[in-house]
């Protein structure tokens, strides 16, 4: 559907932007169009969307779960979480580790009706990536009943799911835990930890973030000071990409 209207240069590759706005729609005809679009907010790091908590441990995350679950509209659907162990070091040499993690930070299942959502523990500690890790999850549970593939068919499962957090508001939170790289050391030894979340790069995310916000005719300033400046930077150039080809969205708007 899109991928014959547009010539020129494009924000992404030729075929992942497609496969972007034609997911979009595959979205909106599923769940909620152009009016889920409109009273859906973008999500930021602030209290307004997480009111602060005392808890600890196991029960933050349950805090934080709840708070996704209910700026999901996700708050009386059947779910249960729970916490497990991930790590991942490799030693480059006597004194040098290199961490690098690329696992899932979460998984999803469904059992008797129930969704299990299992997370990493550590995440407790990565308050953007715990968030990020519930609303993908929470997006396989809010997508698992659609019966029409995505687009890319069943091996584009995963990637609908991610592009289902953006759509719901939550993009800011995966954008800005893509991709981190850190020195790290301490008495024994030091070196580098990178760690990768989610499915999308920095640029996907980018204009995932810059698409949700032209839809809802958003300031163009909205959720940038929240995003890492290399992010805000990509989504004000994705922004200013689709505002000057008003007919890349313009299929989207329809789908009320």
């Amino acid at each position: 559907m899109f991928g014959s209207l547009f010539k020129g240069p494009r924000f992404l590759d030729a075929d992942l932007e497609d496969w972007h706005l034609e997911t979009w729609a595959w979205l909106m005809r599923h769940r909620g169009g152009m009016g889920l679009v409109r009273q859906t907010p973008l999500v930021l790091p602030s209290r307004d969307y997480f009111p602060p908590s005392e808890a600890a441990g196991e029960a933050r995350a349950e805090h934080v779960f709840s708070c996704v679950r209910e700026l999901m509209g996700m708050q009386n659907w059947p779910c249960r979480l729970e916490a497990r162990e991930r790590a991942s070091t490799a030693r480059v040499g006597e004194f040098w580790a290199l961490q690098s993690t690329g696992q899932a930070g979460g998984t999803f299942q469904v059992v008797n009706g129930e969704a299990i959502i299992c997370y990493a523990r550590e995440l407790v500690d990565k308050p953007a990536q715990l968030v990020a890790t519930f609303a993908h999850e929470l997006s396989h549970f809010l997508l698992c009943t659609v019966e029409e593939p995505p687009p890319g068919g069943e091996a584009g499962h995963e990637l609908a799911t991610e592009l289902c957090v953006a759509y719901r508001g939550l993009a800011v939170f995966s954008a800005n835990t893509a991709f981190t790289f850190e020195q790290h050391g301490d008495t024994f030894s030091q070196g580098w930890r990178s760690q990768r979340s989610g499915y999308f790069s920095p640029r996907g995310w980018a204009f995932a973030l810059a698409t949700f916000l032209e839809l809802k005719a958003a300031p163009a300033e909205e959720g940038l000071k929240h995003l890492k400046p290399e992010i805000a930077d990509m989504m004000k150039a994705a922004r200013r990409y689709l505002a000057k080809r008003p007919e890349k969205l313009a299929p989207l708007l329809a789908l009320t």
